[in-house]
C-alpha cells in the first residue's frame, strides 16, 4: 500500500549535520555552531545516531521474528527514501521497512508496523516470483499493476490460514491506511479491502456501497468477481487463470504504462513488482492451505439486496457474500454523518484490537526487545574516571532508615488477614466477648494487598562543573536511592551527565553496602543523552512501578527540551522526580519571595522543577527521607 505522508526524516537530520551556521557570540567572542533548529553539531549527531539506533533495532527484532516464521535466510532493513511511495517493500527475500512508520514505538506504530512486516512476509512466503511463468507473462504483457491488486489479497488469506495469530495486526495496519483519508473517499479503496474477508463484513460492504456508487455496479462488480475467484488459486497449478483474471482486470485499472486511475490507487509503483528473489511455499502447501481455510469460498454477487438489520458489528472478519447493488440511501442519515459512523466504528475496533490480551503481550514484547537491543542503546559509554570512596557514617545511616521504611510499605502492601473488622470472616474466639459492643470487631478480612511493588528506577546525577564542591554529597544521594530501592528488589540504572552522558551503576550492578562511586565535577549541563537513555530504560521494563530520580542543582542546557522528555515520561506513567542539592539558601529565599509574590521567583521555581511530578530541595543526605515518603505516597500506596 502506498505511503500517505512525507515528514522530516533522519535524512533531513543527517543534513543538518552537512549545513550548520556558524555565529560569533559578541558577548564571549567565541564561534557557536548550530543547525536550524539551534542544534549544535554535537547534539545533531546524537540525535541522528539515537535515531539510527533505534531503527537498526527494530530491524534486528523483526529480521529474527521473520526467520524463526519462514525458517529461511530473511533480511529486515529499515530503510530512509523520501521517494518510497509504499509502507515496506521486498524482493522475496529482503524485507524495506519504512522508516517513517516508526517515529515513535507507541501501541499504535508498532501495531501497525507489526501488520505491515506481516504483509510483506505473506508476498515473501506465497507470491509467485519474477522468473516464473506468470512472472514473465505479466511483464510482457505490462499486467503487473493489475496482478498485484489481485496477490494482495490471496498472500494474505494464506498467511492467515497458516497464523491466524496475525490476523488483528494485518486489520489494524488496514484501519491505520483506511482512517488515514477521509471515510468519504473510501469507496477507491474497494480493491484493497473486498477480497480481504477478514475484515468485518459491515465494513466491506459499507465501502462496496460507495465504489457502486462511484463507479457503477458492473464495474464493482468485476473486480470482485477477478479478485475472489484469484483468492483460490493455487500456484504453479493455476497460472493459466491467473493469467485470465489479470488481463481482465486490467480493463478496468489499466495497464503498467497507463495512467493509475483512482480505483488503482493504493498500490505504488515498489508495490507492483512481483517478489525475485526465493521461493515461494509448495503447491501442495498451498492447496492445503486453501483447503482448510473457510475464508476461502467465493463471496456471491447478488442481483438484490437483501433486508438487513441496523447492525453494526466490526468485531470480527467472516465469510458471508457481500451483497452488489445501487446502494440504497437512508433518507434520514446525511451522507457525512454517515462517514463518520463508519470512521467511529473503526477506531472503536482499533480500540478493542489494541486490548486483546494476546495482542497486549506481543506488542509489550516487541517494544522491549527492541529497546533492550544492544543495538538500540546507542553510544552510552561506561564513566572512565570512577573513584570507589566510602561514604560517611550519617550516609550509611540514612540508606539504612531509607532502606526500611520502603521495605515497611511493601509489607503493608503484602497481603494479610486485617484483625477487628467490621465484615468479612467471623472471628469465632473474638464472638466470645461478653462486651456488646465489640461485635462491631467480630470479623477478620483478608486484604489482597497491592501487588504493584515492583520498582525500576533511573537516575541521573549532574556531574557539571556547576556542582563543584557538591559532588560528594551527590554522589551520596545517588548511593542511598539505589540501595534503598535495591533493598526491596528493585532495579536502578544510574548516568551521570556535564557535556556528555556516561553510565555509572547498571541495573545488575548493585550498590555495596560501604562502598560508593564517586566521580569529579567538569564541563557543562547536558542531560539529554541521558534522558533519552532513561526513556528507553523505563519504557522497556515490565516492572509495575517506575521512577526518574534527577539529582541536579537545577539548570541544564537546551532546558526546554529537556523538560519536555521529563514531561513526556511523566505522562507515560513514570513517577518524574527532582532531587535539588544547588545552593540551599538560595533556594529558601526564592521560596520566600515567591510566597511573597514575586513573579521572578516564582519563574524560578518551576524552571528548577524542570516539569517533573515530584520537587524536593535537599540541604543535606539527611534530606533524602523526604524523597523516600514522596515515594511511598506517589506509588507503593497508589494500589492501595
Amino acid at each position: 500500500m502506498r505511503r500517505r505522508d512525507k515528514e522530516r526524516t533522519e535524512l533531513d537530520i543527517l543534513s543538518d549535520l552537512m549545513d550548520m551556521k556558524h555565529e560569533l557570540d559578541p558577548d564571549t567572542g567565541e564561534w557557536i555552531i548550530s543547525n536550524a533548529e539551534g542544534l549544535s553539531h554535537l547534539e545533531a549527531v546524537e540525535r541522528y545516531t539515537e535515531r539510527t539506533n533505534r531503527l537498526n533495532a527494530v530491524a534486528s527484532v523483526y529480521q529474527r521474528a521473520n526467520r524463526i516464521i519462514t525458517g529461511e535466510d530473511i533480511s529486515v532493513e529499515v530503510i530512509t527514501d523520501k521517494d518510497m511511495d509504499t509502507n515496506a517493500r521486498s524482493n522475496g527475500k529482503d524485507i524495506q521497512l519504512n522508516s517513517l512508520l516508526i517515529e515513535e514505538l507507541t501501541d499504535e506504530s508498532l501495531l501497525s508496523l507489526n501488520g505491515v512486516n506481516y504483509h510483506e512476509l505473506a508476498h515473501v512466503m506465497f507470491s509467485p516470483r519474477q522468473g516464473s511463468n506468470l512472472g514473465i507473462y505479466v511483464r510482457d504483457n505490462k499486467l503487473f499493476r493489475a496482478l498485484s491488486i489481485l496477490e494482495e489479497n490471496r498472500a494474505e488469506q494464506l498467511l492467515i490460514t497458516k497464523y491466524p495469530a496475525v490476523r488483528p495486526y494485518l486489520e489494524a495496519s488496514l484501519y491505520t491506511y483506511l482512517l488515514a483519508d477521509n471515510s468519504r473517499n473510501w469507496g477507491k479503496f474497494f480493491h484493497l479491502i473486498t477480497g480481504r474477508t477478514y475484515l468485518p463484513l459491515e465494513l466491506r460492504q459499507a465501502i462496496a456501497d460507495k465504489a457502486v456508487k462511484e463507479y457503477g455496479l458492473e464495474i464493482v462488480s468485476e473486480v470482485h468477481a477477478c479478485i475472489h475467484e484469484y483468492r483460490t488459486l493455487v500456484f504453479p497449478r493455476d497460472f493459466d487463470k491467473a493469467k485470465e483474471l489479470a488481463h481482465r482486470l486490467a480493463q478496468l485499472v489499466g495497464l503498467d504504462n497507463e495512467q493509475t486511475n483512482k480505483l488503482g490507487e493504493g498500490v505504488g509503483e515498489g508495490a507492483c513488482d512481483l517478489p525475485s528473489k526465493g521461493r515461494p511455499a509448495s503447491s501442495k502447501d498451498q492447496e492445503e492451505l486453501q483447503g482448510n481455510s473457510p475464508k476461502a469460498k467465493l463471496e456471491k454477487v447478488s442481483e438484490s439486496k437483501p433486508k438487513t438489520n441496523n447492525s453494526t458489528d466490526t468485531t470480527a472478519g467472516n465469510n458471508e457474500s457481500i451483497t452488489l447493488d445501487k446502494p440504497e440511501i437512508d433518507p434520514d442519515i446525511a451522507p457525512n454523518e454517515e462517514d463518520s459512523k463508519i470512521a467511529d466504528q473503526l477506531n472503536k475496533r482499533m480500540e478493542a484490537i489494541k486490548n486483546e490480551s494476546d495482542v497486549k503481550r506481543d506488542i509489550q514484547n516487541t517494544r522491549k526487545a527492541i529497546l533492550e537491543s544492544d543495538v538500540a542503546k546507542g553510544s552510552i559509554r561506561k564513566h572512565g574516571k570512577i573513584e570507589e570512596i566510602e561514604p560517611k557514617d550519617t550516609a550509611i545511616s540514612i540508606a539504612k532508615r531509607f532502606a526500611m521504611e520502603l521495605e515497611r510499605l511493601v509489607r503493608n502492601n503484602d497481603p494479610a488477614w486485617l484483625s477487628r473488622a467490621r465484615s468479612g470472616k467471623l472471628n469465632i474466639s473474638r464472638t466470645m466477648n461478653p462486651d456488646v459492643n465489640a461485635i462491631a470487631e467480630a470479623f477478620d478480612q483478608w486484604d489482597i494487598g497491592n501487588e504493584a511493588t515492583d520498582i525500576e528506577a533511573v537516575i541521573l546525577t549532574d556531574s557539571s562543573g556547576s556542582m563543584g564542591g557538591l559532588m560528594k554529597s551527590v554522589c551520596e544521594s545517588t548511593w542511598i536511592i539505589k540501595r534503598g530501592i535495591e533493598s526491596i528488589n528493585g532495579s536502578v540504572t544510574v548516568y551521570s551527565f556535564d557535556d556528555d552522558t556516561e553510565l555509572l551503576y547498571e541495573s545488575s550492578d548493585r550498590a555495596k553496602p560501604r562502598i560508593m562511586k564517586y566521580v569529579w565535577s567538569a564541563g557543562g549541563t547536558n542531560p539529554i543523552k541521558g534522558l533519552i537513555e532513561a526513556d528507553r530504560v523505563l519504557s522497556a521494563s515490565k516492572k509495575s512501578i517506575k521512577i526518574l530520580f534527577i539529582v541536579t542543582d537545577g539548570d541544564w542546557f537546551k532546558e526546554d527540551e529537556c523538560d519536555n522528555l521529563v514531561k513526556s515520561m511523566g505522562d507515560k506513567g513514570v513517577l518524574t522526580s527532582v532531587v535539588f542539592i544547588g545552593d540551599y539558601k538560595d533556594y529558601k529565599n526564592l521560596l520566600d519571595n515567591a510566597k511573597n509574590g514575586d513573579n521572578g521567583a516564582t519563574q524560578r521555581l518551576k524552571q528548577l522543577r524542570h516539569k517533573a511530578q515530584v520537587f524536593h530541595a535537599v540541604s543535606n543526605t539527611k534530606d533524602l527521607l523526604g524523597v523516600a515518603i514522596t515515594l511511598v505516597k506517589s506509588t507503593l500506596k497508589k494500589g492501595k
